[in-house]
């Protein structure tokens, strides 16, 4: 789960978290009637009506959380210190810290800042689940006060988006800050082929399970790059496992209702038969023997923008757009295009899109000046989020029909892109064809633009199933996912790489598993939960 390979995954707050929030008196405060966390510092409803509010005397310093996706060249310095920190402090007049996790460890990293009373202000990730943990434990607090007393721009966005509210509130309070996601935000797994491998081998473009496995094979013995060598691998990835299970409708860390009944992913015939279908994909030699101990994806994506690989199994967006990039560098009558998810028999879904909520900004409860955390989150939607994403105008890019054009491709990559992370709220509106006008002129940029604009209309032309908006917020169910989630990962391992082993076998291992670790109980709670909040969804 890349997801972020969102990787959206749901990696969630670990057991130790508890013991470690107890024992090192990070939970500092009292606990309100509602179940949040009071904050040493009160709420702005404690002020008296009429005086000076307690927090204008505060330093207007703020800290915040932030993504460490290794975008940053030496030369523009560091996450916590480069041009975009220094123009965010001179124009919102807030001193803000930043504090970078990495990020394919970016929860258990903040786990251990939240543990040792080192976490920033403004904590925030892409996962509601994880959100939901820092609820149960006390680590944040309720926002509705501090939104009604000192926003304006938020107040009102929230106001015209009501939709939205659902996603951010928790036990009847709102705990975080989002803003809607755009198209492109909202698009996130994809495939891709070489149009040019299936002309060359005069194959049509698979619309099923079984073509799309005939294709592979095709593409295995018939020479499509016509070096003469069986050197092509036909199926590389990095979002493998999810997508395999996507197409057969469901996933590794959700919910859904069978006839009625709250069912966990992994445990659904669906799995049984994703996991068939990888196990022959594997066993047929049709994918890259490696693609298992591929932690960080480099044979994948080196197999692909050699011209090596003729299937990718990756991402909607700026990582397929990068890896398309090198692939036609290297070679220019490549012929990369989107292909739309196939069908299997239990018909066709899309492929991973993520909620409308964007980014949860969430308040440590133990926060000096909320105040002016709340004045910098509304600068951000107001203003400071356009130049975060698009750079300086005249500089980065100009505006063609109200639409921000990059100038130059690389010089935006490097002193642009990174900054993009600093942009946790956005209220950015987008059409496909946008994705073209803001692309550079350069015939490969443009090439690459119109790709990308008709990847992401295939990405959403099918729905993801989601049979619920957003999962249960449930301790006993959280940690119950955590530590399930590790099991079904090794026997997925085991079943796909191993011939003695069904997945017959591996989904009645899977559902013995769950009904061990209390599966059955897990249920029940998923289902009353269900039945009280289903009117909201």
């Amino acid at each position: 789960m890349n997801r972020n390979f969102k990787k959206w995954t749901a990696a969630l707050v670990p057991l130790s978290l508890s013991a470690a929030l107890l024992f090192s008196g990070c939970s500092k405060g009292s606990t309100s009637a509602n179940g949040g966390a009071a904050t040493d510092s009160g709420s702005p409803a404690a002020t008296a009506a009429g005086s000076q509010d307690k927090y204008d005397s505060l330093p207007k310093d703020v800290s915040i959380s932030m993504f460490d996706r290794g975008q940053v060249s030496s030369d523009e310095g560091t996450y916590e210190d480069n041009r975009w920190v220094k123009w965010i402090r001179e124009q919102s007049g807030i001193n803000l810290t930043v504090v970078p996790v990495p990020r394919n460890q970016a929860q258990d990293k903040l786990n251990v800042l939240i543990a040792s009373n080192q976490a920033p202000d403004l904590i925030w990730e892409y996962d509601r689940n994880y959100i939901g943990n820092l609820v149960s434990q006390g680590v944040i607090q309720p926002l509705d006060d501090y939104i009604d007393k000192y926003s304006t721009t938020y107040k009102k966005y929230l106001q015209e988006n009501p939709d939205l509210k659902p996603y951010i509130t928790f036990d009847g309070k709102i705990y975080a800050m989002t803003t809607r996601r755009t198209i492109s935000s909202i698009a996130n797994h994809g495939i891709w082929i070489r149009q040019d491998w299936l002309d060359k081998l005069k194959l049509k473009t698979p619309t099923t399970i079984e073509e799309l496995i005939a294709v592979a094979q095709a593409f295995k013995d018939g020479d499509p790059d016509g070096n003469g060598k069986a050197d092509t691998v036909p199926i590389v990835g990095y979002t493998t496992n999810d997508v395999y299970a996507a197409l057969f409708g469901t996933d590794y860390y959700d919910w859904y209702l069978q006839d009625g009944q709250m069912k966990f992913g992994p445990t659904l015939d669906n799995f049984g038969d994703a996991l068939a279908a990888e196990k022959t994909i594997y066993e047929q030699g049709l994918a890259d023997k490696e693609y298992f101990t591929d932690n960080d994806n480099s044979r994948a994506k080196q197999l692909w923008t050699t011209g090596k690989a003729g299937i990718l199994l990756g991402q909607w967006g700026n990582m397929t757009t990068s890896l398309n990039r090198d692939l036609l560098t290297n070679d220019p009558n490549a012929k990369p295009v989107p292909l739309e998810p196939v069908a299997t028999k239990y018909g066709k879904f899309g492929l991973y899109q993520e909620t409308p909520a964007y980014i949860y900004v969430t308040f440590n409860k133990d926060m000096k000046n909320p105040k002016a955390a709340m004045e910098y989150l509304d600068w951000l939607m107001d203003k400071g989020w356009f130049t975060l994403t698009n750079g300086q105008e005249g500089v980065h890019y100009k505006l063609v029909n109200g639409v921000p054009q990059q100038l130059d491709a690389d010089k935006f990559a490097k002193e642009v892109k990174y900054a993009n992370e600093y942009a946790v709220l956005k209220p950015a509106e987008e059409k496909p064809e946008d994705l073209i006008v803001k692309a550079a002129q350069d015939p490969l940029s443009q090439q690459l633009a119109k790709l990308e604009a008709d990847s992401l209309q295939i990405a959403l032309k099918n729905k993801f199933r989601r049979d619920i908006p957003y999962q249960p917020n449930i301790t006993e169910i959280n940690e119950l996912k955590s530590s399930f989630l590790k099991t079904v990962l090794d026997i997925r391992a085991k079943t796909v790489t191993r011939k003695d082993y069904t997945a017959e076998e591996a989904l009645a291992d899977i559902r013995k598993e769950w009904k061990r670790l209390g599966g059955d109980q897990a249920e029940q709670l998923a289902q009353e939960w269900y039945e009280k909040n289903k009117a909201n969804f």
